[in-house]
């Protein structure tokens, strides 16, 4: 009797510690998701700021898939007129300006992650001419 006593404390104190370890590596795997999912979000994120204007619409919101995404942009410069090739002004007006963008889950009232960025704003600032007018 107390053999048998002796062995299930020993298998029970081995299944604690198995089962302590299996929780452990469900925790990790989840971070590990967790992690590549914000990584492919911030991924996507360059991609599609890539089409963002802020000379033109400095904030707004927009929904893409299962992310709301909020930006705000601030100039960082004055705008400068862009030079002309091969010589004289061209057609924009450009600027530096800095973006907070804020990445929201569809349904979550919280923010997922905030990115901060850079980028040129463009505006069409002169009409073309012909040269020999």
């Amino acid at each position: 009797m107390l053999e048998a006593l002796v062995a299930l404390v020993l298998l029970s104190s081995v299944g604690f510690v198995l089962l302590g370890w299996v929780q452990q590596n469900l925790e990790a795997l989840q971070r590990m998701q967790g992690f590549y999912a914000e990584q492919e979000a911030r991924r996507d994120l360059v991609e599609w700021s890539r089409g963002l204007n802020p000379m033109a619409r400095p904030s707004g919101e927009t929904v893409i898939g299962n992310r709301r995404i909020v930006w705000d942009a601030a100039p960082a410069a004055d705008a400068v007129t862009q030079a002309g090739y091969p010589a004289g002004t061209g057609l924009y007006d450009l600027a530096l300006y800095e973006i907070k963008i804020t990445v929201y889950r569809t349904g979550e009232g919280s923010p997922w992650f905030t990115e901060r960025m850079t980028a040129v704003g463009y505006r069409k600032a002169r009409e073309s001419r012909t040269p020999f007018n």
